[in-house]
């Protein structure tokens, strides 16, 4: 029989199994339906629903960081002895969720009419439907909040099957209902509206299945105001990262437009765009791992640190092959797929960009314990202080350097910030310098050395881009093996193994 410690990390990779594959099909659909949205609408009525996807995401700053909130508290009172208090917790979470909804509905919707008036250039006829779109967005606010506290019930539960089963339909709906929408002479407004009605569908469908996990909600809705005071005082500070967040993502495109040229910027974006779809990796396994770290620090275990060495280790697996590619053959991608002319150009920012994302992708997981075990201000502090120091040396080294100035000055502030944090996790030990010294850590690294050093090795000899690839082909095939022989331990080979297994049952 497995111990409860190896069902737990059996239940991380499945979970982060199933959010990949939760980004990956909806993507898919994307791809395959986008074209055929941009054509029926037009340019002009596809900008005003990307228009409406940036409003959608920006929805999040009404969040307060409460869907967080819940994630965190309902996980840490899972034990027999505390599971009483989930109904009070995610009620009274959903009702503040609901009331901020309406408020932040209220101020998007005031400043409709300056937005599309003023704000944003279009053909005055869609300025109508530019404005009937908003408005709906801006009604919708408290359906959407709610649907996020909802999901974050079952996130909590580490349900990530019934999430996945909820979202991956829900996504794939919009997109190919918004398809079907044009050929029945349906515009932007009714395509948001039909956004929304996906919404209020997955919402309901996240409260049904919240109330299968946890039978103690269906007892009916209970306001606690002794829940108020720990849930806004976290949340408060998820919303100062979740602000900062966004700035530090996309600040040195404002400066880059401003300091250089507009047509500067896509010398820059394209690479960053590029390196960007990497995340889906790190980002599909932090939320499988923050609701397991706030269970188990709330249980004064000492699993927290032994699997996040795990998740280093096993990120170290996936993006050492990516980050060898594109920092050590940069120029041939770039050429290959945009021309001489755009590699010239690109080619270091694409190099820096690569090692600025690999070193991100390991962020996560110390920015995931420290917030799982009560200490998100350490994040939002370390945000309000690093950012006006960011934007004075990347506007410093943009003057000095152009483009490859903007991707230095986006190295620089990643390795300042991946170092702090995983300097917060050593101190409230949820992560342990010793696991990189020594183990099967120590030797997960000095395999993707290795398979650095040999990516540089064929990159230093000038061989043909077709000798290129099979080379690193083979290489990374040699460094798969030797990481599964060196690097993962037994407990681990039992619980991939027995993944594999349920994979091919269920085919």
């Amino acid at each position: 029989m497995k111990s409860p410690h190896q069902l737990g990390k059996g239940l991380i990779a499945k979970n982060s199994i199933l959010n990949l594959l939760g980004q990956v099909l909806p993507g898919v659909i994307g791809v395959v339906t986008i074209p055929y949205i941009v054509k029926g609408l037009g340019t002009d009525g596809y900008g005003i629903l990307s228009i409406a996807y940036v409003v959608l995401g920006y929805f999040s700053i009404f969040d307060l960081g409460l869907s967080r909130a819940t994630v965190k508290f309902v996980a840490e009172h899972l034990s027999p002895e505390k599971i009483d208090r989930i109904p009070e917790l995610v009620w009274t979470s959903l009702s503040l969720l609901i009331a901020m909804g309406c408020i932040g509905g209220l101020l998007v919707a005031s400043f409709v009419p300056v937005l599309v008036t003023r704000l944003f250039k279009m053909p005055p006829s869609f300025v109508g439907e530019a404005r009937t779109a908003l408005y709906i967005l801006a009604a919708s606010m408290p359906i959407m909040l709610g649907s996020d506290a909802l999901r974050g019930v079952l996130e909590a539960a580490q349900r990530f099957d019934l999430v996945n089963y909820v979202k991956v339909p829900g996504s794939v709906c919009f997109y190919l209902f918004a398809a079907l929408a044009i050929p029945l002479g349906i515009r932007v407004s009714g395509i948001v509206a039909i956004l929304v009605l996906v919404r209020l569908a997955t919402a309901l469908a996240y409260l049904l299945l919240g109330f299968h996990v946890f039978p103690g909600l269906r007892k009916g809705f209970h306001f606690s105001r002794r829940a108020v005071r720990p849930l806004t005082v976290f949340g408060g500070w998820i919303m100062v990262s979740n602000v900062t967040g966004p700035i530090f993502g996309y600040l040195e495109r404002f400066l880059i437009a401003s300091v250089l040229s507009v047509g500067m910027l896509t010398y820059y974006s394209v690479p960053f765009d590029l390196m960007a779809k990497a995340i889906i990796f790190p980002a599909s396994l932090a939320p499988a791992l923050f609701p397991y770290f706030s269970h188990q620090g709330s249980q004064g275990a000492n699993a927290v640190s032994d699997v996040t060495s795990r998740s280093v280790k096993f990120l170290l697996l996936v993006m050492t092959p990516i980050v060898a590619i594109f920092v050590f053959f940069a120029k041939d991608i770039l050429t290959l797929w945009l021309g001489s002319q755009f590699a010239a150009q690109s080619s270091v920012v694409l190099q820096i960009l690569a090692l600025s994302f690999f070193l991100n992708s390991f962020a996560f997981i110390p920015y995931t314990s420290v917030q799982a075990l009560g200490r998100p201000d350490l994040k939002a502090i370390l945000d309000l202080v690093a950012l006006p120091t960011y934007v004075v040396y990347c506007w410093w080294l943009m003057h000095h350097m152009g483009i490859n100035g903007a991707a230095l000055a986006k190295l620089i502030s990643t390795v300042l910030d991946t170092g702090f944090l995983f300097a917060f996790a050593w101190r409230m030990k949820s992560f342990s310098v010793r696991d990189c010294l020594s183990g099967p850590l120590f030797r997960a690294l000095l395999a993707s050395f290795g398979l650095l050093l040999t990516a540089f090795t064929v990159q230093l000899f000038h061989v043909s881009v077709s000798a290129s690839a099979v080379l690193i082909a083979v290489s990374c095939c040699g460094y798969a093996a030797v990481f599964w022989w060196f690097a993962v331990d037994n407990d681990e080979r039992v619980t991939i193994k027995g993944l594999y297994r349920v994979l091919l049952a269920k085919r």
